[in-house]
């Protein structure tokens, strides 16, 4: 249950984040209201989990979870550039996130 809402705050910064990059300076208004919703669910669920895991490997994974996530969708989404450097150490945060949830 913990470890679920852990991914889904995870999940809400990645909505989030995405939002930001349709803002537009400020012109158009769904972006912001996503964001905002975004922010306020990944953070409840975020302190939620605090509430049972550590506070650095809870704060830990949802930052891995977010940088792997938005990461993804810059590559597959928007079509950002991905060198390989970058590749191995995305797979290290993975491998990171991984190795915290098998030992908590």
């Amino acid at each position: 249950m913990v470890w679920g809402l852990l991914v889904l705050a995870g999940i809400e910064e990645v909505i989030a984040t995405i939002a930001m990059k349709y803002m537009d300076g400020r012109r158009k208004k769904w972006p912001i209201f996503v964001m905002i919703i975004g922010f306020i669910l990944s953070f409840y669920c975020l302190s939620e989990a605090m509430q049972v895991l550590p506070a650095g490997v809870a704060y830990a994974v949802w930052t891995g979870i977010g940088s792997v996530g938005i990461t993804l969708v810059g590559i597959l989404w928007f079509k950002e550039k991905f060198m390989f450097s970058q590749f191995i150490s995305l797979g290290l945060i993975l491998i990171g996130v991984i190795g915290l949830r098998m030992t908590s």
